[in-house]
């Protein structure tokens, strides 16, 4: 039964290392101030509290930071922080979420924009299809070649803004300039609003079914795979190391459902695809309770001098949980949470494979 739930999972990460081998896996030291400078033929991930990117990337670049400022190229690039200012060139695909997005003049991007913000500013043209969703949304003096699908409560256009295709926004947006802008054609979809109501039995009681089910569930694991409890045991959680697992989290959070769609496509490949995407979003549920273990673990070893096993996962698991309900915070915190579990995963498999040859 072990052997074929490590199997399983082996065959999770096999596209994951197949696309490794077209590109170099590299992954910078996290820290305070990060400068990237150079040339890279792989898959490129930085993380920091101020990260300026002058890097050229012949491959996906990740960037994650509080502060990030992009001037170099890459293929691809998917990026993630607080303020986020783009001034280089990105070849393919463009991803970004943050708080401030700012994507200069100087910007060019070879085919379609996702971003998803609190504040939106685009001030260069985009050749294909631009989805955008956040509060503020400005689109004055550029072109979009494609279709624009914005989510927002403003939108700003201008006499200069040009939409070759669709544009489409919800009618309870405040949109300006939309009658001096070239717009294809103009489609308002409708807002439902759905309210429901919870009261405050309602909320501790689902609370306390997803502690135990989480409970439950942790518990299987780690009889089923009793290593897993070894290797999480003996972790190493210095700053740099957390970093770096997380970065790792976050590339296999992305990277495997492109690589699986991709592999659908040939047809061959459909069947396993199928079975890694299920494998996958399992993979992200256990990835959260990993943690929850680790924070728990990190907790009881030094409050209790015995070992309790039920009590680290309990502790870990309602920390976490209370963690990620907290008003502005608790989003980032589960989204953190998650990507140092996948990390973890990755880490695991990895080294299980690397002994098993």
């Amino acid at each position: 039964m072990k052997k074929k739930i490590l199997s399983l999972f082996s065959i999770f990460l096999t596209m994951f290392f197949a696309i490794s081998n077209v590109y170099a896996l590299e992954v910078a030291e996290a820290g305070d101030t990060i400068t990237e400078e150079g040339t890279y033929d792989s898959l490129r991930f930085v993380a920091g509290n101020k990260v300026t990117s002058k890097a050229t990337i012949d491959g996906i670049s990740f960037v994650a930071g509080n502060d990030i400022y992009l001037e170099g190229s890459s293929t691809y690039g998917v990026y993630a922080g607080n303020t986020i200012t783009i001034s280089g060139n990105i070849e393919k695909d463009l991803l970004v979420a943050g708080n401030k997005i700012v994507i200069e003049s100087d910007t060019v991007i070879g085919r379609d924009a996702y971003l998803a913000g609190n504040q939106i500013i685009i001030k260069t043209n985009i050749p294909r299809d631009l989805r955008a969703g956040g509060s503020t949304i400005d689109l004055s003096g550029i072109t979009i070649g494609g279709d624009a699908y914005l989510g927002a409560e403003r939108v700003i256009l201008d006499e200069n803004t040009i939409i070759t295709g669709k544009l489409t926004y919800y009618e309870d947006a405040n949109i300006t300039g939309l009658d001096k802008a070239t717009i294809g054609e103009v489609i308002t979809k409708h807002t439902d609003k759905v309210v429901i109501e919870y009261d405050i039995k309602d909320r501790i009681y689902a609370f306390f079914v997803s502690v135990i089910a989480g409970l439950i569930t942790m518990l299987c694991v780690l009889y089923l795979l009793p290593k897993t409890k070894d290797k999480l045991d003996k972790l190493d959680l210095s700053f740099g190391i957390i970093a770096k697992t997380t970065c790792i989290g976050f590339a296999v959070l992305v990277i495997i459902p492109i690589v699986s769609l991709f592999a659908m496509f040939t047809g061959i490949l459909t069947p396993i695809s199928l079975i890694v995407l299920a494998i996958y979003f399992v993979s992200i549920y256990l990835a959260t309770l990993l943690v929850c273990y680790v924070v728990g673990n990190a907790i009881t070893s030094k409050l209790f001098k015995k070992e309790n096993m039920y009590l680290t996962l309990l502790i870990g698991i309602i920390i976490i949980k209370l963690a990620k309900i907290i008003p502005i915070i608790g989003g980032y915190i589960g989204a953190l949470v998650l990507f140092y579990g996948l990390g973890i995963i990755y880490e695991m498999i990895k080294t299980a494979t690397t002994k098993n040859k």
